[in-house]
């Protein structure tokens, strides 16, 4: 009877060990997915207004915001970011992004600007929905994006499983250097992510991208292309996060829901613009300025209807 007990206590041990290992393996295993294109082009009479009653933000100032001031590939956009590409004109924000030049060394010197919410931070047990109205840059090769953000694990490790609790809208127009079946055109994608490896530094180059590291990524995401009239007037985003899905809509309608791809992480709100040759593919010969404009960012404790 010892014997069996024994052998009971022993099996359930390495049984609960094997299931932490493969735990743990499942929670690691790439997503590799590709993002898939949603049928369509989304068309939508604008939505200039919002409302908030956790929180309410118009630009007349960048009070209880905190600007980002980082160094190229210092994350994981190529990017630098420096405060003085934000600017307040007549109540709306602007944030700046464009090319300034490629080195001889294929080195592309891009820079971008970014707000963080300070002090505040939210969570998918609040089941809260984040506004923003926002009127995109009409420059290809740049990224207008909304997003909450917290990175809290090494991004250099490729055996850190869930380093990344990240939401994204993101509003892009590709270059005429794009694939040919995306120039010229403008897409709002949805992305959730919970992995990222930081890729920089391949093969000893600063500047050089490991494009292995982006097969490592564990992510959910969807886009659609937009009408042209959505770089020409503010229109309203948002997502709906809770513990189980992520809901995104554009002018209060509905667009896609995430549920495999959930962050779980307190975050912190974020706006910001950036250029990326590398994806949107712009044209390198041409240094090229655009700015994001942001008209109201807001969290309500009542969902889109």
């Amino acid at each position: 009877m010892k014997v069996i007990l024994i052998t009971f206590i022993l099996s359930s041990i390495f049984m609960n060990d094997n299931s932490i290992k493969n735990s743990n393996k499942n929670n690691c295993e790439p997503t590799n997915d590709q993002t898939i294109t949603l049928p369509g082009v989304f068309d939508h009479k604008p939505i200039a207004e919002c409302e908030g009653d956790i929180y309410y933000k118009s630009f007349e100032n960048l009070d209880g915001w905190e600007l980002r001031n980082t160094e190229a590939r210092e994350l994981f956009e190529n990017p630098s970011f420096s405060s003085s590409y934000v600017k307040i004109k007549n109540n709306i924000l602007n944030l700046s992004a464009g090319l300034n030049s490629i080195s001889n060394y294929d080195c592309v010197d891009e820079y971008g600007s970014q707000v963080k919410l300070q002090n505040k931070k939210f969570s998918p047990v609040n089941g809260y929905t984040y506004n923003i109205i926002m009127k995109p840059t009409d420059k290809p090769g740049i990224v207008s994006a909304f997003f909450v953000h917290l990175i809290d694990e090494n991004t250099n490790n490729p055996n850190v499983c869930n380093n990344n609790n990240e939401i994204d809208i993101e509003v892009v127009k590709y270059g005429l250097e794009a694939h040919p079946s995306l120039r010229g055109k403008l897409f709002a994608y949805f992305t959730s992510w919970q992995r990222a490896i930081k890729p920089w530094g391949y093969k000893g180059n600063s500047c050089s991208a490991d494009p292995n590291a982006w097969d490592q990524r564990r992510r959910e995401s969807h886009g659609i292309e937009l009408n042209e009239r959505f770089i020409k007037e503010f229109h309203k985003y948002s997502f709906t996060w809770t513990k189980t899905e992520i809901k995104f809509y554009i002018d209060d309608t509905f667009v896609v829901e995430h549920t495999k791809i959930v962050p779980q992480k307190e975050c912190p709100l974020n706006i910001n613009s950036w250029a990326s040759q590398g994806w949107l593919g712009y044209s390198k010969n041409k240094v090229f300025e655009g700015i994001t404009k942001i008209k109201i960012v807001s969290v309500s404790s009542t969902g889109i209807k």
